[in-house]
């Protein structure tokens, strides 16, 4: 599919960059991982990829790692929530995808695809598609925001003739969700019986290798400009606990909490 196309992958060491690398190496491709700690990469990857060590927050080390490169996979990001980390996920979220997108486009980059989140889309109706993307994100919701900026700044770029498409996952579930991401943790409180509450809440979840899968096909054949949904299957958190349940023996939470709480549970954390 790739043939011998050299790759530049962020976050290639996360749970979802690394079944995104493993499928570029099964196609033939090349494959540079431009993550902070080299060990990580050389534990996951072995000799297979080359590694650089650098930091999406310093323009100078992401500039570095650009040369030789003809398609870029931007996956690094940092997943924080609250006000405090606000800079933080400025700094990585939204000036790093910027100092990326300036690399790319300076070193003529065939191809370049920016991850987002599902997170970011906010509609008026039931289900949510790839349209529903707000004209703008309260400055509380720092990570979102952060997020909301990036896609931005990638379809900034993309007017400007890089050739960006957007990928916006759902909730990934998996092998290799080590740190957890959010939706391994429901599954991780849950087995430690930390889950005290069910929730009338809709979740959309879809497998890692098939969300990888999915990365790599716009890639190969999304449309310059556009976002593209990656997801799966539509369920009812009450609903999921109660399949976990039935997987674990582990008696699913009897109280459900009112979406009234939920709200308010959020707008204070």
């Amino acid at each position: 599919m790739f043939g011998s196309t050299q790759f530049l992958i962020t976050g290639g060491t996360g749970f979802i960059g690394r079944h995104v690398v493993h499928r570029l190496l099964a196609q033939g491709a090349g494959v540079r991982v431009f993550c902070r700690t080299p060990e990580k990469a050389q534990r996951l990857f072995g000799d297979r990829v080359g590694i650089v060590r650098g930091d999406l927050c310093d323009r100078a080390s992401v500039v570095a790692a650009m040369p030789g490169c003809e398609a870029v996979i931007h996956l690094g990001a940092t997943f924080q929530f609250g006000r405090k980390v606000r800079r933080i996920n400025e700094e990585t979220n939204v000036s790093g995808t910027r100092y990326l997108l300036e690399a790319s486009e300076r070193n003529g980059i065939h191809r370049f695809v920016h991850v987002g989140s599902c997170g970011v889309l906010e509609g008026r109706h039931d289900l949510l598609t790839e349209r529903d993307f707000p004209r703008d994100v309260d400055v509380r919701e720092s990570y979102r925001r952060s997020k909301w900026l990036s896609e931005i700044a990638a379809l900034e770029a993309a007017g400007r003739g890089l050739p960006v498409t957007i990928a916006s996952p759902t909730s990934p579930l998996g092998t290799g969700d080590e740190k957890p991401t959010p939706t391994g943790r429901i599954v991780r409180d849950y087995l430690r019986g930390q889950f005290p509450f069910g929730a009338h809440v809709g979740l959309n979840f879809v497998h890692v290798e098939d969300l990888a899968e999915g990365i790599l096909a716009v890639a190969e054949r999304g449309r310059i400009g556009e976002r593209y949904l990656l997801g799966h299957h539509n369920v009812w958190l009450d609903e999921f606990l109660r399949v976990l349940e039935r997987i674990t023996d582990r008696p699913a939470p009897r109280f459900t909490l009112p979406q009234a709480a939920i709200t308010l549970a959020g707008a204070i954390g």
